[in-house]
């Protein structure tokens, strides 16, 4: 459940956590449509992690740039660089997300939610892995127990709305498309969190982990697609959709633990992603007969690429999940998705199957 819960906890963040994200891919086809989105998301995430946690499994590979040189060879300086690209770009919408959070719901500057993410992100990067894994597992359970209360709550209150606009269907292809690519950038980040199977010790271990974490990583967005289909259409616009859905229940104590919940997912994604950085540059150094950086180091690469990141956040959160993350979702694609489930199924296999 670790693994799963890294995962979850990575991937929802962000404009995720917002509903941005699931409007953007999901909820837009409809809410038919966003169903059979939410299985393609499920059934595509669930593949591509067992294999590649299987493949990190097999080889004993502990961050992402072995991981990436013994699935690519030579090419895989490409990974990094959309790897890098998409770092960027997710820790600017975690930025933009908190920044615009805090300020609709507390009057508080947008650079003060900015640089409350910044301060809380440094601090548990100092702390290293131990407690970034088990503040994510935590976290992770509350966010979920939290989504489940709203859907209950949206359900019973809101049955009527939601059965009319079942009704509403914007065609299959559409939908399939969106969930296909939904999955394609969210996967690509399994080489950074696969420190967190350091405790998997057989293929079939990590299998299950990985498609347990695949959809653990869509039943969130699977929710919160089903809360939304209450306010279809006009939940498409909202810049903050979950916040806006609470707002028009006028539930003022949900949207107050919301807010709680989102902004600790929102940290913890950045965190998350940025642990793996921090694995990769350790392995670098072990490479070269060399000590693992010290917390203090940790701490500032975190905060240094954060920095850079919320450069970005300007733009906003709808421009950056839109284009952003839909431009990337293709070349990860090619250099990652395609190559796993090709060479990184026959490397597994003429190395000793799934033992």
């Amino acid at each position: 459940m670790i693994p799963a819960s890294v995962f979850q906890g990575v991937i929802i963040g962000g404009a995720y956590g917002t509903g941005r994200e699931v409007v953007e891919y999901i909820s837009r086809h409809g809410p038919l449509g966003g169903v059979v989105a939410s299985c393609v998301i499920a059934v595509c995430l669930a593949v591509v992690l067992a294999i590649g946690f299987a493949f990190a499994q097999r080889f004993q590979i502990s961050d992402y740039r072995h991981f990436v040189k013994a699935l690519l060879g030579p090419a895989w300086f490409l990974y990094e660089i959309l790897f890098i690209a998409l770092l960027i770009i997710v820790l600017a919408v975690v930025g933009s997300a908190a920044g615009e959070l805090l300020d609709d719901g507390f009057d508080i500057p947008y650079w003060g939610g900015v640089s409350a993410v910044f301060a809380a992100v440094v601090v548990l990067n100092f702390f290293g892995r131990g407690l970034v894994e088990q503040s994510l597992f935590v976290w992770t359970v509350a966010l979920m127990l939290c989504l489940l209360v709203l859907i209950i709550f949206i359900l019973s209150s809101e049955a009527a709305a939601i059965k009319r606009n079942f009704t509403t269907y914007d065609g299959l292809g559409g939908a399939v498309l969106s969930g296909f690519q939904f999955s394609l950038y969210n996967s690509a980040v399994v080489p950074v969190l696969i420190y967190s199977i350091s405790g998997i010790k057989t293929q079939r271990q990590a299998l299950l982990s990985g498609a347990i974490a695949g959809v653990f990583g869509a039943l969130p967005a699977f929710l919160l697609h089903l809360a939304f289909t209450a306010r279809y259409p006009d939940i498409i616009e909202q810049v903050l959709p979950t916040y806006a859905l609470l707002a028009s229940l006028g539930s003022w104590a949900a949207i107050n633990v919301y807010f709680v919940i989102l902004f600790g997912t929102i940290v913890l994604t950045a965190v998350g992603v940025l642990q793996g950085v921090n694995e990769r540059l350790d392995g670098w150094r072990r490479d070269q007969g060399r000590a693992p950086l010290s917390r203090e180091w940790h701490a500032l690469v975190a905060g240094g690429m954060l920095a850079v990141s919320m450069l970005l956040a300007q733009f906003g959160i709808v421009a950056l999940v839109a284009r952003g993350y839909g431009s990337l979702a293709w070349g990860f694609f090619v250099v990652f998705t395609l190559p796993l489930l090709t060479v990184g199924v026959l490397k597994i296999i003429r190395s000793g199957g799934t033992s």
